[in-house]
């Protein structure tokens, strides 16, 4: 019975031995190659699933990764049509299209194939930006900016090679980072400062004339308005000339009204402000307090009442020699 058990474990031992040495397995994300003698099939395994095999070494797999993958290039200055130099990080996005076509070319390691794809994206780099101006890369205007154009063009040359040639697609490129060196920088700054300061130059010229027009527009208001104020006094000035005309010629026919309201405004000025004063009625022009003076002017009136300008009603008054005051407003 002992010997059973173990005739039993050997066999299963045997079997499982067999299914490892005879069999393999392909993942979802590998592709797979079966060599015979040393010589790969012509055609690659690309669907997942379990396979079968001669053992080793009559026949071998080998496997790759078939997802996109992203290889960094190291940051190198590349120096540009112009003679000024850029320092450049770019990432490639590459897969492995043609797995026959890889493994003939890089039979030793996958790491020769990704040797040789750097070295052709740091070749075909320089050779595209060697063609380019450094103000494409960097420019104050963004219509003069290439970088996605030169990108594009990278992308396209290292593609062609890599795709012919070893079986791999590239799908993307791209500039990770653009730096410049200390010297350029300090160029770049002053020119930037440079084109900056001529844009403030110029909106400030703009506005300058903008004021100046302004103001230009303004002083022909100001005339249009002074010549129509001093047109408008002018006909107020005539108008009031016209009525102090008709009061003269008024005046010139009864004098002594005339000479009455003179003497009428005198006091009325001179008692503008409250005040305690002593006056001899005989005295001009305080004789306008005298009641025989009122009547003789009134005598003296038109029968109509023509009076040119109102005659205030007098104050009373205290004669002289009186030991009164009287108070005039």
């Amino acid at each position: 019975m002992k010997n059973v058990g173990t005739v039993v474990a050997a066999v299963v031992l045997v079997a499982v031995l067999g299914l490892y040495l005879c069999s393999f397995q392909v993942r979802y994300t590998e592709v797979a190659i079966v060599k015979t003698w040393g010589k790969p099939a012509e055609a690659a395994i690309m669907e997942p699933g379990l396979y079968w095999k001669w053992p080793d070494p009559i026949q071998s797999v080998v496997r790759y990764d078939k997802r996109q993958r992203v290889l960094e290039d190291q940051t190198e200055e590349t120096r540009t049509r112009d003679g000024k130099n850029v320092s450049l990080t770019t990432y490639t996005v590459w897969e492995i299209k043609d797995p026959s076509k890889f493994l003939t070319n890089f039979p030793r390691s996958e790491d020769d194939g990704i040797a040789k794809l750097r070295t052709t994206v740091a070749t075909k780099k320089h050779e595209v930006v060697g063609q380019r101006f450094f103000h494409e890369f960097v420019s104050t205007d963004p219509n003069k900016r290439k970088l996605r154009e030169i990108e594009q063009d990278v992308l396209r040359l290292v593609a062609a090679e890599v795709a012919d040639e070893y079986g791999i697609e590239v799908v993307g490129f791209g500039v990770k980072q653009l730096g410049l060196p200390q010297s350029v920088t300090t160029a770049i700054f002053e020119s930037m400062k440079t084109y900056e300061q001529a844009k403030a130059e110029r909106y400030i010229a703009e506005g300058e004339a903008r004021a100046e027009d302004i103001r230009a527009a303004a002083r022909t208001v100001e005339r249009r308005i002074m010549a129509a104020a001093q047109q408008k006094v002018a006909e107020i000035e005539n108008e009031a000339e016209r009525v102090v005309g008709e009061y003269y010629r008024e005046f010139e026919q009864y004098p002594e009204l005339r000479i009455f309201l003179d003497k009428l405004r005198t006091v009325r000025e001179a008692l503008r402000r409250r005040t305690q004063i002593i006056i001899d009625t005989s005295v001009r022009p305080f004789d306008v307090f005298d009641p025989k003076v009122r009547e003789k002017v009134i005598e003296a009136a038109p029968a109509g009442g023509v009076t040119p300008l109102a005659v205030p009603a007098a104050p009373p008054v205290t004669p002289a020699g009186s030991d009164s005051e009287g108070q005039g407003r």
